[in-house]
């Protein structure tokens, strides 16, 4: 049997929250999720299984369909976010009409929220809720075997659905009993960070679910329950990019550093192993002690990622964010101190908005000097709580994801908090912190006295010339 897990090309996205210049040079990375359930499923016996990356690989939605029919596969499962419905829905489309008998699964954030919905669309015959390694193995079971129409716990069709009303999370526990993601099913060569001097680099996960509060969080379909690999399994992996020639591993975590034991751990084996590879993390500031930053850089951390947000403590606190500033201040200082790279994440839009707050909130990126910032635009994503908010307060007035989930079309805008500011005003203010950042003389001068190699040269001048390109 022959299974096709795809990330469709994007085409026909819904605008982003960052600059289109911005969004165009940030890197190129794996597709995970179908990574993972590529490894579950090749140890079927029979069952041959295609990945592909469309937009990294060249691929059109024709050209995709067009292997579909000539290679006479049977299911094909594929990414759905919300973002990138429409592309989805074309991919599926085409394929349908190629090869009327392939079975459709559409997995990911989008049918989660909104699977109702996504199979009223008529194009896709399934869909997966949550975490889909254990139910689409039960699946596949049952569709080896002849059953057209399985019914499997957190897989969803027009035929059950109406039996299964009450959405089915699927968490999985135990994360360490999973495959590591199926790599080699894809180049490796082509994925790189627009921040990173090692190429080829890999993304990775070591824990789902993030047990935080903050109101704006758009990963409903892994939960709020935290639930993390152990430091052995973590190294584990990190181990066999190694094989497979990766020199950075970059972690996609909510909070890699939920548990510091945890942590420590894996830089101690690390160590211990002698393991040289870079590796890239997403942390809540204040979850780290000082001294602990000198031995992740010692373990070879080339970067951290903070999400600070706002440098207004009144918005802070509006958006359960749990963090001050002055945390923010002190876990800066230390990776600094201890030689790792930072990134500080900050929204635009947040609650309570305005331009005394946008003022502040560029301050502090400037006070905090980390190696490089990320500013976007508050998107009310479906699912989360502000959504929530802002339908209760009448920030917006109807329901519009679940209108576009219902009836897709290319016009659609993503809904933002318009209180104090318009989309108009945050669009400018974005384009503004971008350059009034990176523009400076003694920033350009200190990234150039950095720089290492031809890639990294490269993709920084790229990005710096997209910079360039933002007005404001």
């Amino acid at each position: 049997m022959k299974i096709a897990l795809v990330y469709p090309p994007t085409r026909k996205s819904v605008p982003s929250i960052l600059p289109r210049e911005v969004e165009s040079s940030r890197g190129a990375f794996p597709p995970l999720g179908i990574l993972y359930l590529a490894a579950q499923l090749q140890e079927f016996p029979g069952v041959d299984v295609l990945v592909r990356d469309a937009d990294n690989q060249g691929l059109s939605a024709e050209e995709i369909s067009r292997e579909v029919m000539e290679k006479g596969i049977e299911l094909v499962g594929i990414t759905v976010l919300s973002f990138h419905l429409l592309d989805a829905m074309d991919l599926a489309e085409r394929i349908k009409i190629r090869s009327a008998k392939t079975r459709i699964i559409a997995g990911g954030p989008h049918p989660h929220i909104f699977p109702e919905e996504t199979l009223k669309l008529g194009v896709f015959d399934y869909v997966a809720l949550g975490e889909a390694e254990d139910s689409l193995r039960l699946f596949l079971e049952k569709f080896i075997s002849g059953n057209q129409l399985p019914e499997v716990e957190g897989i969803l069709s027009a035929n059950n659905f109406e039996q299964k009303t009450e959405r089915q999370l699927c968490a999985i526990m135990d994360l360490d009993k999973l495959k590591f993601p199926a790599r080699e099913l894809l180049g490796i060569e082509n994925y790189f960070s627009v921040l990173s001097p090692n190429k080829p680099a890999t993304t990775a996960i070591s824990s789902r679910g993030c047990p935080y509060k903050c109101v704006f969080c758009d990963r409903p379909h892994l939960g709020k329950r935290f639930r993390a690999r152990s430091a052995e399994n973590v190294v584990a992996e990190m181990e066999r990019c190694v094989e497979l020639g990766i020199r950075e591993v970059i972690f996609y975590d909510d909070n890699f550093t939920t548990s510091r034991e945890r942590v420590l751990k894996i830089a101690e084996l690390l160590l211990e192993r002698k393991l040289k590879i870079a590796w890239d993390v997403r942390a809540r500031v204040g979850d780290l002690k000082p001294e602990d930053y000198v031995l992740l850089k010692r373990a070879g951390l080339a970067r951290i990622h903070f999400g600070v947000e706002s440098g207004d403590p009144d918005i802070l606190e509006a958006i359960k964010k749990g963090i001050t500033i002055q945390d923010a201040r002190e876990a800066f200082i230390s990776a600094h101190k201890a030689g790792i790279e930072t990134l500080a994440y900050f929204m635009i839009g947040l609650p309570g908005e305005n331009e005394t707050t946008l003022s502040r909130t560029i301050d502090l990126a400037m006070e905090l000097k980390p190696d490089y910032v990320h500013f976007s635009m508050l998107m009310l994503f479906p699912g989360t709580p502000i959504y929530s908010m802002a339908l209760e307060r009448g920030i917006i007035k109807d329901d519009v994801w679940r209108k576009f989930a219902e009836n897709p079309g290319p016009n659609f805008q993503a809904p933002v908090w318009e209180e104090n500011l318009k989309r108009a005003d945050m669009e400018k203010a974005l384009n503004k912190a971008y350059r009034k950042f990176y523009l400076r003389p003694g920033y350009l001068a200190s990234r150039l006295s950095r720089v290492r190699s031809w890639h990294s040269f490269k993709t920084q001048a790229r990005m710096g010339m997209s910079i360039l390109g933002l007005k404001g």
